[in-house]
């Protein structure tokens, strides 16, 4: 062995009795083991005086095991009064700033720190997930609120929250020199394209606020979410350049030294105690002192005391998933970098074989965490990976230099950050890419087996690399190689195609289907026993019929087109050939029957009630249809859904322009509606009006991705934000579901089809 891997005894001893709480019994066995091994230490010596005996890293795996359960039992055990679901009125804070989510929600890791009991306040912090149905200052610190309490069965906080009642505000924070740092760099990167303003930050200092929720599963779905966390490879940078400067002022060796930890101080100070940044900026701090006293780079035992004296310092980093990701890629780094860049060396050249070595140590270690986040894994994250890597010198070395002088000089740093932006939104680029291609997001086995899987698979890989690395036994070395070979084939070869044929379950309840048909529209109403009332065909490529068969629909008892254009009558010719039963064939009075045999034409006012699901035809206007233009010809719709919790209503629009609907509204008033369906693709020319009127909590937007009309636009999104509508659109989501249960309309993607 030429790594010395003590570090990794102690490490995994602290990290164990940080996750797990260790029953007294087993604490007081391996309390008895240190003793013995201990004792082992006084025997008579027969090896070499200065070797180290076979049993140093049980001995300090027992030390660190210890030293955090240790702590564990003296510190305070504080938790609620009960042990199941209750109510108590609380004091809370959230951790950090959280973002409205679309529904206009508050959720995030928050604290309460304190509740009220039997007529008197328990000082008691206990972490939380809290959802906040309601408004809150932006620099709102501390609030209080009634608080509903459902135990959490796992992970960094032990309840689910949810506030009962209208939060009071205790206290505001009061914005410090970091916060004005970065509220001016985001004021003067506001000239440059949008995922570069919604990037840098992240890229920078780990603020990810900027990012809406499109962009972030982007990056999620590519794999690159990483890069808008602070890292290793920040405190590396920052390090070099202020290194760079001290040298060119001479100052001594320890100055310098004290002087790089001060900065990095500072720096962990701008960006957060975030995991990553503490276990960076404190690991790159111990290495300056080993430097200085001359102990050398040994990256693992400095990531493993580092690590250890974060955990002594809290032990519930220990099931922080942060925390977790930012030591394991470090470790894979560290412990597997080597191996894969001799192995892909052979086929690569040098430069090229490191950065994909350092990409594959990473993720192979990250894979359990990883899966047990969210039981899937990103299939293009490494080619992404490698795309983006020679971006990033350069956008964080010259994104800091923007950031140091932008309170100075904002007018130098406005322009200066072109230099960072313009990669920053080719990262943005390629991420979007990259989410799009056919099977980005592969699934994973769901739960404790998938998760054990992964850990077999990570171990497996990792055993292999190292022993085939450490090992000075050519034959070990050779097997290891050749089962490390089997191993990857295997899972290129069955597990790869095996995802690739995977289809997730769909729920059976589902209300409405937006089919993603490109730019055109294809709505299917569910009215059970896998029959569906369709809306249009979509265009003649749209593969609606693989939408519906998708969706288990064999029969379509209606079959709507509401006009004559081919992005919604397109699909028709597949859709008779397909074999799926269709009953009525139903059209507007604007369109010409002779195109589709066995039409007949719907007039307004026409209605039809089922169990589950009625409409009511609200247009067009019979003699103004014959004379109009084919948009002002669609049929509009009002669907009625009978569910458990009441009515849902649906407005279906076509594609009628703003002037024929204004007519048909005025005629024909309309109240509220739950959902609407908005005219023409999201066109400017579909009107605002018809948002306004309809006020819907969910407005579905169906055009292509990247269509050439730039639908949909602006000023209807706007509109739609104004009014509090949650847009869904098949150009960002694909087929998008809508369910309709007892807390309110439920969505789910099922992605874009491969066309």
């Amino acid at each position: 062995m030429t790594t010395d891997f003590r570090g990794l005894w102690l490490l995994s001893g602290a990290w164990l009795a940080a996750y797990f709480t260790i029953p007294p019994l087993l604490l007081w066995a391996f309390i008895a083991l240190l003793a013995l091994l201990l004792a082992l230490l006084l025997r008579e010596r027969h090896d070499g005086a200065h070797s180290t005996p076979w049993f140093t890293g049980p001995i300090v795996f027992l030390l660190g095991l210890l030293a955090i359960t240790t702590i564990n039992i003296t510190g305070s055990q504080c938790t609620l009064p009960e042990q199941g679901e209750q109510q108590l009125r609380a004091e809370l804070s959230f951790d950090e700033a959280v973002v409205p989510t679309p529904d206009g929600e508050l959720k995030g890791s928050a604290n309460v720190e304190r509740y009220w009991q039997d007529g008197s306040w328990v000082q008691c912090e206990v972490p939380v997930y809290l959802t906040l149905a309601y408004t809150l200052p932006h620099n709102a610190q501390r609030f209080e609120s009634i608080v509903s309490f459902a135990p959490a069965e796992s992970g960094t906080f032990s309840w689910w929250a949810r506030a009962l009642s209208e939060p009071k505000v205790l206290s505001q924070s009061e914005p410090n020199a970091a916060q004005n740092l970065k509220d001016r760099f985001s004021s003067v990167s506001n000239q440059l394209p949008s995922n570069a303003q919604a990037l840098l930050p992240g890229m920078l200092y780990g603020d990810r606020s900027g990012q809406d929720e499109a962009l972030s599963d982007a990056m999620k779905t590519s794999g690159l979410s990483h890069l808008t966390a602070v890292s290793g490879s920040n405190i590396a940078l920052l390090a070099a350049i202020i290194l760079s400067l001290l040298r060119v002022f001479s100052i001594p060796r320890v100055p310098s030294a004290l002087l790089m930890i001060a900065a990095v101080g500072l720096f962990t100070w701008f960006v957060g105690p975030d995991p990553s940044v503490l276990r960076a900026s404190l690991m790159g701090s111990i290495a300056v002192l080993s430097l200085l006293v001359g102990r050398g780079q040994a990256s693992l035992g400095i990531l493993s005391l580092s690590a250890t004296i974060l955990l002594l310092i809290d032990p519930e980093l220990g099931a922080e998933p942060a925390f977790a990701l930012s030591i394991l890629a470090t470790l894979g780094i560290i412990l597997l970098t080597p191996s894969l860049t001799e192995i892909f060396g052979h086929v690569m050249p040098s430069w090229l074989a490191e950065m994909t070595a350092i990409c594959c140590a990473a993720q192979f270690t990250c894979l359990p965490v990883i899966i047990a986040l969210n039981s899937n894994f990103s299939l293009y994250s490494l080619p992404t990976n490698l795309l983006v890597a020679p971006l990033l010198p350069l956008i964080t070395a010259v994104g800091m230099v923007c950031l140091l002088i932008c309170t100075p000089m904002p007018s130098v740093a406005q322009v200066l950050l072109w230099i960072p932006g313009l990669p920053a939104e080719l990262v943005g680029k390629i991420a979007q890419f990259s989410a799009g291609l056919p099977g980005a997001a592969r699934p994973w086995p769901e739960g404790v087996l998938g998760i054990v899987l992964a850990i077999m698979l990570a171990a497996v890989l990792c055993i292999l690399l190292i022993a085939g690395r450490e090992t000075e036994r050519v034959r070990v070395r050779q097997i290891s190689l050749a089962m490390l070979g089997a191993v990857l084939v295997f899972l290129a070869a069955l597990i790869l195609p095996a995802t690739l044929f995977y289809r997730e379950p769909i729920n059976e309840n589902w209300n409405i289907a937006m089919c993603d048909v490109g730019q055109g529209d294809g709505i299917v109403i569910n009215v059970g026993e896998n029959q569906g009332w369709l809306v249009d065909a979509g265009p003649e490529d749209g593969n609606v019929v693989q939408c519906l068969r998708r969706l288990k629909i064999t029969s379509l008892p209606i079959v709507f087109v509401t006009h004559s254009h081919a992005d919604h009558f397109g699909g028709i010719s597949a859709l008779e050939e397909s074999g799926i039963k269709i009953g009525q064939r139903l059209v507007s009075a604007g369109f010409e029957l002779d195109r589709w045999a066995g039409a007949s034409v719907i007039e307004a006012g026409a209605v039809k009630d089922t169990e589950l699901v009625s409409y009511h035809v609200i247009g067009p206007e019979t003699l103004a249809a014959q004379r109009a233009e084919p948009n002002d010809t669609s049929l509009v719709i009002r669907f009625r859904f009978h569910v458990a919790s009441g009515e849902i209503d649906y407005f279906s629009a076509g594609d009628m322009e703003t002037e024929a609907m204004s007519a048909l509204l005025r005629k024909f008033p309309q109240p509220p509606a739950t959902i609407l369906k908005a005219s023409h693709h999201g066109a400017r020319n579909g009107g605002t009006e018809i948002i306004r009127t309809i006020s819907p909590q969910v407005l579905l937007v169906s055009a292509g991705k990247d269509n050439s009309y730039g639908h949909p636009h602006q000023e209807i999104l706007d509109v739609a934000n104004e009014v509090g509508a949650r847009v869904f659109r098949t150009d960002q989501s694909g087929t998008v579901l809508l369910t309709f249960t007892e807390h309110g309309v439920m969505s789910t993607a099922l992605g874009s089809p491969v066309r």
